[in-house]
């Protein structure tokens, strides 16, 4: 589970910015109990006004997926951009620090990024397993590497002079190398989910078209998927997905039950809360069964709110036992009375069109026991946008 962030010079936000998932004295199952004696939140969410830089939070997550993932080359070997943007074009460097934990070890990334050039990158663990030292698995400072040869054994000496400025060494390492420590942090981030991509776009045809396969694939990911949406009113007995191998298009559609029938109705009429549901249910539901981080943007859109509470709720109680992590933007406010201030994160602009991000418990005076929702509106936490019309 991802522990905490920080980073500086991305989108809206210029200056370092920390966002923490960490508390606590928490007992509550919606909370993961680290080996480290903290506890993690599950469920996060991220609120405030339009163009406030919630998205480009939810930006930083699928970033940083992205980033230790992907080689950033295409298919000619022309090296591509690094796959965001910096404040209003600033060359300064932009910076990412990403603690996270799984399987009793806790792991530290950090990059540097100027000109689409990696100028540092440092890798370290605290292993429970064996001791909770820090211990450093590799440094890169410019084109100088330092690799710990407790986890390096088999790498020639001159085998990193091939990698490319642009891309992450851990990417680099795993698609040339079989080690057990970058096959973790690899891994986890490859099956995290996430319904944005670099350019804001929520539920990209690319993305829909990916969570169709992903339930062509699973068939118990679409079992529980058409069970659950059979359940939300909206007259569906199940939901039909056909996979033409010879133009490789995927047709989905909707099953409605009439006089003891099933009709067919293309997906393309069916509503947009729909829609909707068969998207986000799948990003949530695979998340479920991988314990992996889930991202989405504007969760509401197209949802009644009791039914966005229901998929809330639903992912809470599934999670009880695993660690499974959802983070996601709103402007459904209702959460702000549904979560508890450690898990609800405030994002507004200054006048200097500067993003900042902080947690509701970060603000003085706040009490567990506030009606959040009654004084975030009347402003008391601020992040409420000031509209004149």
């Amino acid at each position: 589970m991802i522990r905490k962030v920080k980073f500086s010079n991305f989108y809206s936000f210029n200056g370092e910015q920390e966002i923490s998932f960490l508390a606590n004295k928490k007992k509550k199952y919606d909370y993961f109990q680290s080996i480290s004696g903290d506890q993690i939140a599950k469920v996060s969410l991220f609120i405030g006004g339009n163009g406030s830089g919630k998205t480009n939070v939810m930006r930083l997550f699928s970033f940083l997926s992205y980033f230790i993932t992907t080689a950033a080359v295409d298919n000619h070997g022309n090296i591509l951009d690094g796959g965001f943007q910096t404040f209003f074009k600033s060359k300064k460097s932009s910076d990412f620090l990403i603690e996270f934990e799984k399987d009793k070890i806790i792991f530290y990334y950090y990059f540097s990024i100027k000109d689409n050039v990696i100028s540092e990158e440092n890798f370290s663990i605290k292993d429970f397993n064996n001791d909770s030292r820090k211990r450093n698995i590799f440094s890169r400072k410019s084109k100088i590497f330092k690799l710990n040869p407790e986890y390096f054994i088999d790498i020639p000496k001159n085998a990193l002079n091939l990698v490319r400025p642009d891309i992450s060494l851990i990417a680099y390492l795993k698609s040339n190398y079989n080690i057990e420590i970058i096959n973790k942090v690899f891994d986890y981030f490859q099956i995290s989910n996430s319904n944005i991509n670099e350019r804001g776009e929520i539920n990209a045809r690319y993305q829909q078209a990916e969570i169709a396969k992903l339930y062509l694939k699973d068939k118990k990911l679409k079992e529980d998927m058409e069970h659950f949406v059979s359940n939300f009113d909206l007259g569906l007995n199940g939901i039909e997905i056909i996979k033409n191998e010879d133009i490789n298009k995927i047709q989905i559609n909707g099953l409605h039950k009439l006089n003891k029938e099933k009709n067919k109705i293309s997906f393309e009429y069916e509503s947009r809360g729909t829609r909707s549901l068969f998207f986000i249910l799948g990003y949530i539901l695979d998340s479920l069964k991988n314990n992996s981080i889930v991202i989405i943007d504007e969760i509401e859109t197209g949802f009644h709110p009791d039914a966005l509470s229901k998929i809330i709720d639903y992912f809470i109680d599934e999670n009880s036992d695993s660690s499974a992590q959802l983070i996601f933007s709103s402007h459904s406010l209702f959460f702000m009375n549904k979560l508890d201030m450690h898990q609800i994160y405030l994002v507004e602009k200054n006048d200097k069109n500067e993003s900042n991000v902080h947690r509701l418990s970060q603000i003085k005076g706040i009490r567990s026991d506030d009606n959040f929702l009654t004084k975030y509106m009347a402003g008391a936490y601020g992040s409420f946008p000031k509209i004149r019309v």
